[in-house]
């Protein structure tokens, strides 16, 4: 099992980096987000579009999903049999169905299955032998957006991922500090946070209170890579803390 960063960008398109998207890559190829792009990104990388078993959606902002349709599109041009499965929260299927119809993506009537999942929140979803998640719900959405009073459908997701004997927390995109600290941070071996809504002083409070064996920093703006990378390097220097900046085709063994 691998992890390749397909896209590491913030939600500003960015000349440097593709979208934020992840890949798991082993008995299965595991896809973490689709936004604007991401069969461009594939395609850069060598990666089939018809190799892609799973993908998991954690938000609707255009950055993470806008690119759905289009992948599904060029898997109809690649003569696709194989089925896919797509999960997203349980109350956002109809949603994300909705928007495939209105794309012309109509489910039925494609040359390859589409099953979409929905998953819940605190519930470990199982994938297959090797590869399980548990979301949690995060603030990203409703605080972006002040949608406090309105019902879970606009939601927004982070994830813990086990994947054989490994534990990898990805934080996708976040509302605040608290965000960062859903999950037990106990025997952590990587974890991913955006760092486009999160202060540099609220990441560093985080990560020297916790013993991860890898941080790894994401959806990164053009502007502001500079400074996470100097970061990046006075964590390393000062407190021996292995913090990495993501790069659009960088791969971990896992």
């Amino acid at each position: 099992m691998q992890l390749k960063f397909i896209g590491t960008g913030s939600g500003k398109t960015s000349l440097k980096r593709f979208h934020s998207s992840i890949l798991f890559e082993n008995d299965k190829s595991i896809l973490i987000d689709t936004g604007d792009g991401i069969s461009k990104a594939l395609l850069k990388q060598n990666i089939s579009w018809n190799l892609i078993d799973v993908i998991i959606i954690t938000h609707f902002h255009a950055d993470h999903i806008a690119g759905l349709p289009s992948l599904l599109t060029q898997m109809i041009i690649e003569n696709r049999e194989t089925p896919l499965k797509i999960f997203t929260h349980k109350n956002l299927v109809n949603l994300l169905t909705n928007f495939l119809n209105a794309s012309f993506l109509f489910l039925d009537k494609l040359n390859y299955q589409v099953e979409v999942i929905g998953f819940e929140f605190n519930h470990k979803q199982k994938i297959d032998n090797q590869f399980q998640f548990t979301a949690k719900q995060n603030t990203h959405i409703t605080n972006k957006h002040n949608l406090k009073n309105l019902n879970l459908a606009f939601i927004s997701a982070s994830f813990l991922f086990n994947i054989n004997d490994k534990k990898i927390i990805y934080t996708s995109d976040i509302g605040n500090k608290t965000d960062l600290s859903l999950f037990e941070n106990r025997n952590i071996d990587y974890f991913i946070t955006e760092t486009t809504h999160i202060s540099i002083p609220d990441l560093e409070e985080h990560i020297l209170k916790h013993n991860f064996k890898s941080v790894i920093l994401t959806h990164i703006s053009d502007n502001e890579e500079v400074k996470l990378r100097n970061f990046a390097v006075r964590l390393e220097n000062t407190f021996n803390k292995n913090v990495i900046l993501a790069e659009d085709g960088m791969i971990f063994p896992l």
